[in-house]
């Protein structure tokens, strides 16, 4: 063993949640895999260490945003070892860091890969993957500015959706997609995300990010009554009063009430999300947003 995967491995478990909080009716919660990136991708051992790591902590499963040049099998194999579920996979983000220019803006390289043909062909090389992987859910990471500039646009991002869906389908996964601020910010009146509900097949599902739907100006309680029947997956983490991503706890969200809402919602995904964890302790963030939303009846 490695002094940083070893450092990594004992950092996360001087700050394990408790085993109390594994009672038999709490919820499942598992950790976009996002959150460990830092540590995750520089070799196999320390992809494998931080798998090894989100488990120790408590989390039930993982999903992950890009497989970082492992193949699915293996990750599965690990995953199986671990005691992990692998029920969704966010397809996408590989190329967007692909195209993403060093000195450009992320929202570049979303507008030169999420275009109608560009979801159309994510798919197509995605949904694959994540069959292998073993998860019920291929699910679209994001979308791009230009897909927002009209309703006409919007319109025909769903058409994309429609025929990604399809691609999903014969791939044997079935398809969703993530959200992001801009989809709760109006565009002629018309809220984007209720347009996207509309305007795709409704076997399509969403996945709501609850910080960036506060960040878009919606309620997320809102959003889930309304639309709980196409939404069945959910990304958690808080955002504070200027609209930043922050741990859940830190901010200004009920998390008690989202999940009475979330409640609803026939065998939904749960996947904590943390973003810009301080250098040197990868684990901190996931073991602090998890003891809170244990601490509060999730």
């Amino acid at each position: 063993m490695t002094a940083n995967r070893r450092e990594f491995l004992l950092g996360a478990a001087a700050l394990t949640v408790a085993t109390t909080l594994r009672a038999a009716d709490r919820a499942s919660i598992g950790v976009q895999f996002f959150s460990f990136n830092r540590v995750a991708g520089e070799g196999w051992e320390q992809f494998s260490a931080a798998m090894q790591t989100a488990r120790e902590i408590g989390y039930d499963g993982l999903q992950f945003a890009g497989l970082m040049g492992h193949a699915p099998d293996k990750i599965r194999k690990r995953a199986a070892e671990l005691g992990l579920k692998l029920r969704s996979m966010h397809i996408g983000n590989d190329q967007v860091r692909a195209f993403r220019a060093a000195d450009g803006p992320f929202s570049d390289a979303q507008d030169a890969v999420y275009t109608p043909q560009g979801i159309v062909q994510l798919t197509r090389v995605n949904a694959p993957l994540a069959r292998d992987l073993g998860c019920e859910w291929a699910m679209l990471a994001a979308s791009g500015p230009a897909n927002m500039q009209s309703l006409d646009s919007l319109r025909r991002m769903c058409d994309a959706m429609n025929k990604a869906n399809d691609i999903a389908r014969a791939a044997g996964v079935k398809f969703s997609y993530h959200t992001h601020a801009p989809d709760f910010k109006p565009i002629d009146g018309q809220r984007p995300f209720d347009v996207m509900v509309a305007n795709t097949d409704p076997a399509i599902r969403f996945e709501l990010d609850v910080a960036w739907v506060a960040a878009g100006g919606a309620d997320p309680v809102e959003v889930i009554d309304k639309h709980r029947q196409r939404v069945t997956s959910f990304h958690l983490k808080d955002v504070d009063k200027a609209g930043k991503a922050a741990t859940c706890g830190d901010g200004i969200l009920d998390f008690a009430a989202i999940h009475k809402a979330a409640r609803r919602i026939e065998n939904p995904l749960f996947y904590v999300e943390c973003e810009g964890a301080p250098a040197g302790d990868p684990a901190r963030e996931p073991v602090r947003a998890l003891k809170y939303l244990r601490s509060i009846g999730w």
